[in-house]
């Protein structure tokens, strides 16, 4: 909120202009009574103010203007112990507005019957002239706040800037740097450029100011230990261009957001590797031992082990627990598209690729950890490019003539056996030896049966919890036939069936009615998995006879079956579909 207070040098200067007009004593009030302005004194005291009953108070407690004719006319001159000695003969105060309230007054003092006379006789010209005035002086009052919402507004965006972990940059037309935030002034702390041209190269400066084009995602590094995306946009005003806005985002911090994006439930501690069983001590004893290092991990276990889970307390107990974790399923993602995922493409490199190029997998993982599950899937030459990042420490886009050094561990995962893929040609003997530095296996569930009824009251405690049920067990038939059940899915089926289970029950406890109906017949499920595995294959087979074998024909049939692409992939191999 502005006051008068805030133009209190305009409020002197404007007294000081009326008195000097009208020959006559001003005196200029704000709705704190404090002396702004007297046109008898050179210089206002700053704590200096008038009488709580005096006349120009009583014109802003009744808001309206006020002639003084004789001083027991107010109630204030009558108690005033200066009253016998005051010369003031005549008082005309007038209120001061803005936005509908009153923030002051105006007085105008005669001090001798000369000057009173001089009021009478022009009252209505020295009226209009102090109403100008006053104009003058809301005027100036519209200004200061206007200024004060322009320095807050600025204020304000300084904070939001600020508070974004991304770095802003607002440069002019020929480069020079107008403003920045405190994340981008923080990389070169007391070394400010001026201009772009002591940051970037002179091929980009070019793009940015001469050609005036839009950057997306554009990496570059600065001091040469930041690595970061820059993307640049013009700034247009009234149709002209003056400047552009550049804001940078840290590669780490790009890949740890994809990370908790993806995967936000996924901070794995030891306590999350349930079991007590003598095969889970010993692979927990391996963990702790291969923490500190930087060598090869090949974890080897069956669907649903929770070969995820091991890469991923692997990584939160080493030295990279706080540079990304990036996970990719070699099995989900097309060959066509596995190489650009994992290794990036330049802008133009092929039709299609996205303005700015990608970064790959690889390039996200610098300083942390790479996971690349189901390896065994991976097309044989990618396979000889995985080996050439392995023993150079460094990955090349598709399209780019430059490679970029990483430092990444890799942890690759399979449920399937390598050795026999070697054999039949369709792994690298070279690739899997490289792979397989320090081998885990990770046993399934069948064979750590003491683990079942920890792990069952593991996940009934974690899903009574989310659901917010009170569930204290199984009954004793419930129980029997979940500790029977072979388990082929492991973990990842004791889980889902858990949670099941948990949404079926209105009780205090799971019974054999709130278990899944596939659960009770297993043995009738088996009998008829090859009619459905026939089946499958014949739906798949029939639909990419009808849409074609390309990749637009396989997405087509893809949604003729209700399923996504990748799953489509998946289910070709996993039938030997070709």
């Amino acid at each position: 909120m502005v006051s008068l207070k805030d133009i209190s040098s305009y409020i002197e200067q404007t007294a000081n202009i009326i008195g000097g007009v009208l020959k006559l004593d001003v005196l200029i009030v704000d709705d704190k009574l404090r002396i702004l302005g007297d046109s008898d004194l050179e210089a206002v005291s700053q704590d200096k103010c008038i009488r709580k009953d005096s006349i120009l108070s009583k014109v802003m407690d009744i808001e309206e203007l006020v002639i003084l004719n004789k001083k027991l006319e107010h109630d204030g001159c009558k108690v005033c112990k200066n009253n016998n000695n005051c010369p003031v003969t005549m008082i005309i105060g007038i209120p001061l507005y803005f936005e509908k309230r009153t923030i002051g007054s105006i007085g105008v003092i005669a001090n001798n019957y000369q000057d009173k006379e001089k009021i009478l006789k022009n009252k209505e010209n020295y009226l209009q002239f102090i109403n100008r005035m006053i104009e003058l002086i809301i005027n100036k009052l519209v200004r200061e706040k206007e200024l004060k919402n322009i320095s807050l507004f600025s204020k304000r965006m300084e904070v939001v800037l600020d508070s974004i972990d991304q770095f802003f940059i607002l440069i002019s037309n020929d480069g020079r740097i107008l403003n920045s935030n405190s994340g981008f002034r923080k990389i070169f702390k007391n070394k400010l450029p001026q201009n772009i041209n002591e940051i970037f190269d002179k091929e980009l400066v070019e793009k940015i100011l001469i050609e005036k084009e839009e950057v997306k995602y554009k990496e570059i590094s600065i001091n040469e230990k930041y690595d970061l995306l820059l993307s640049s946009k013009p700034v247009m005003l009234d149709e002209k261009n003056q400047g552009a806005v550049l804001n940078f985002r840290s590669i780490e911090d790009i890949s740890k957001e994809m990370d908790e994006l993806y995967s936000p439930d996924m901070y794995v501690q030891f306590d999350d590797l349930v079991g007590e069983s003598n095969e889970i001590k010993n692979l927990k004893e391996k963990i702790k031992q291969i923490s500190g290092s930087t060598s090869t991990v090949l974890i080897h276990g069956e669907t649903g082990t929770g070969k995820e889970v091991v890469a991923r307390l692997i990584h939160n107990t080493s030295n990279r627990k706080n540079k990304p974790f990036v996970a990719i399923n070699c099995s989900a993602i097309p060959e066509e598209l596995m190489e650009s995922e994992l290794f990036g493409y330049e802008e133009g490199a092929f039709s299609g690729a996205r303005k700015g190029g990608k970064i790959g997998k690889f390039q996200l993982a610098d300083g942390g950890t790479i996971f690349l599950d189901e390896i065994g899937e991976m097309a044989l030459h990618l396979q000889s490019k995985l080996l050439r990042v392995i023993q150079e420490k460094c990955v090349t886009k598709i399209g780019g003539l430059e490679s970029n050094d990483i430092d990444v561990r890799i942890i690759s995962a399979t449920n399937k056996k390598l050795e026999e893929l070697v054999r039949e040609g369709r792994f690298r003997e070279d690739l899997y030896y490289r792979l397989k530095v320090i081998p885990l296996k990770i046993p399934p569930l069948r064979e750590r049966k003491g683990d079942v009824e920890l792990l069952l009251n593991h996940f009934l405690k974690s899903y009574s919890n989310r659901m917010k049920k009170k569930i204290d067990g199984f009954s004793s038939d419930a129980l029997e036939i979940l500790l029977k059940h072979p388990w082929h899915g492991n973990v990842r089926e004791l889980k889902n069936i858990i949670e099941f289970s948990v949404n079926m029950t209105n009780t205090n406890i799971i019974t054999i009615n709130n278990l899944p109906n596939d659960l009770l017949h297993t043995n009738q499920l088996k009998k008829s998995e090859l009619n459905i595995d026939s089946n499958i294959k014949a739906l798949i087979t029939e639909a990419l006879k009808t849409y074609g074998n390309t990749t637009i024909g396989k997405e087509k049939a893809a949604n003729a079956l209700g399923i996504s692409r990748a799953t489509l992939y998946r289910k070709m191999k996993e039938y030997n579909i070709k």
